[in-house]
């Protein structure tokens, strides 16, 4: 009996981790180039990889769609030897290339160059970001699976004060609650609505009011220290008085 429900389970096991190592393998996207931020209406440019293109199926097509304007794809597939077995350049926000095991693909590079598009929605934390390339693998039939998404931080001239405003207020008002902290909130509300002069002005405050709280405090503390130092002096200047006086009474 005991033999019977452990060779079970062992291959229950066995089961398990052959559908888990199955589902494991995937087809994946690797950012080779990809700028952290870039201005708005400026030049941009990416590369990526595409790797472990069979371990699902054997022909799928690959689908690039992106959030630049102005957007042109260049797509490379090279073989296991590292040769490049063709080249297509394609204009617009999305691209499609066929992926046939048949064909000796066993990498695809793709590069995509356009102009930084404008800020649809402004977001301090998380930063405003945009879709650089987001890649998908679809299949007759329907099947469809997201391969990766790759973002980059875009920003203004007049956005990236503002952040940098917000930043230093941040820092300084840290964990501590108060004015400083309802200023820090505004300012990123103001942010938040575009009004970025105002966003600035608030941070500004927010770390001014931060500074007057730490002065503040730090006065308070050092007035504490003070205080206990007297009651410290004093006290033992008490014990040394009436350690004096206790002899002579004695007598």
């Amino acid at each position: 009996m005991k033999s019977s429900t452990l060779a079970a389970t062992l291959v229950a096991l066995l089961l398990f981790g052959t559908l888990f190592a199955g589902s494991a393998a995937a087809v994946e996207s690797t950012a080779q180039e990809l700028p952290e931020e870039s201005e708005v209406g400026t030049d941009f440019e990416a590369t990526f990889e595409v790797t472990s293109l069979f371990d699902e199926f054997e022909r799928w097509t690959l689908v690039t769609n992106t959030d630049l304007d102005n957007a042109t794809w260049t797509i490379r597939r090279y073989n296991q030897a590292g040769d490049e077995l063709s080249r297509e350049d394609v204009d617009g926000a999305s691209a499609t290339e066929p992926i046939d095991i048949d064909d000796d693909t066993a990498s695809v590079e793709i590069r995509v160059t356009g102009t930084t598009p404008e800020i649809s929605e402004l977001s301090y934390e998380p930063p405003d970001r945009f879709v650089a390339a987001n890649f998908t693998l679809e299949r007759a039939g329907g099947t469809e699976r997201s391969i990766g998404s790759h973002e980059s931080h875009h920003y203004t001239a007049e956005s990236r004060q503002a952040r940098e405003a917000i930043d230093s207020a941040s820092e300084s008002v840290g964990d501590s609650g108060g004015d400083a902290r309802d200023s820090l909130d505004s300012a990123i509300s103001a942010y938040e609505s575009g009004n970025f002069e105002n966003a600035i002005d608030l941070a500004e405050r927010a770390e001014s009011e931060a500074s007057q709280s730490r002065l503040v405090r730090n006065a308070l503390l050092g007035v504490g220290a003070v205080i206990v130092l007297a009651i410290l002096v004093g006290g033992g200047y008490w014990v040394y008085k009436s350690r004096q006086q206790g002899p002579s009474r004695l007598k």
